[in-house]
């Protein structure tokens, strides 16, 4: 079962693949924005956020790439864009190495630790600085703290502190601290084939707010050397949520590109 927000309809369908921690609901800004004649934009829920529940749970990731399938393959159109956010962004990049019909990739600052060099010690350094967050989220869990660990992660990603959140927004996020970690972690350690990405056919806009984390420039610096059809911009004034926070301008990115 997915849960899916939909505007609009027609032959072009569009699919947004919200954050980590975020929703369907978060993108819906972007949407409306997004939306015009001839064109469905839906959002889905991934897995275990809302009412979505795929059987396969054994890897997380994959089990985000099933969600993303399953919608295009109940939405049928002429032609399919995916837009991914953050951990959304890995699942659509891996949804096209896949084989999913892609007609165009949009990508805000995907998760793709993977293509960091291991060789190099700024990037490897900022692939353990992305694992150490992990492992404080699973250890504040572990030691009866979820809220600590929560907190540091919405300090290190989000544009707005843990402190300023709402206290709504602050109690849902502890709630489900035991699945956002479970997603942390497996897109945090996801292999990526990086051979296969330099023969990705499909077209790739790679979006990165200017004054996100560094390792989100590396990332992105690095899929637009290895992926072949692919354009990096940078949004001014943006930082890693972006998509939410100031949609406007990432619509704008989007319809330039």
């Amino acid at each position: 079962m997915v849960e899916v927000l939909e505007w609009g309809d027609g032959p072009e369908l569009m699919v947004l693949l919200h954050a980590a921690a975020a929703g369907p609901q978060s993108l819906s800004a972007l949407a409306a924005m997004l939306l015009r004649a001839g064109r469905r934009v839906i959002a889905p829920a991934l897995q275990h956020y809302g009412a979505t529940v795929m059987y396969n749970d054994v890897d997380r990731v994959q089990a985000h790439i099933d969600v993303l399938r399953t919608c295009i393959e109940t939405h049928v159109a002429e032609r399919c864009v995916v837009f991914g956010h953050s951990m959304g962004g890995l699942v659509g990049l891996l949804g096209a190495v896949d084989g999913l019909a892609l007609d165009a990739l949009v990508l805000y600052e995907p998760i793709v630790t993977a293509c960091l060099r291991a060789d190099l010690v700024g990037e490897a350094a900022l692939r353990d600085w992305d694992r150490s967050i992990v492992a404080e989220v699973e250890r504040s869990i572990a030691t009866g703290n979820p809220e600590a660990g929560i907190a540091g992660f919405i300090d290190a990603w989000n544009e707005a502190p843990w402190s300023e959140l709402p206290p709504s927004v602050r109690a849902r996020l502890v709630a489900s601290a035991g699945q956002l970690a479970t997603d942390m972690r497996a897109v945090s350690y996801r292999s990526v084939p990086v051979d296969r990405l330099g023969t990705l056919p499909t077209p790739v806009l790679l979006l990165q707010g200017a004054l996100s984390p560094a390792i989100t420039h590396a990332m992105t610096a690095r899929l637009a050397a290895v992926l072949p059809q692919a354009r990096r911009v940078t949004i001014e004034g943006c930082l890693h949520m972006g998509p939410v926070q100031m949609p406007a301008a990432v619509f704008q990115s989007i319809g330039s590109w």
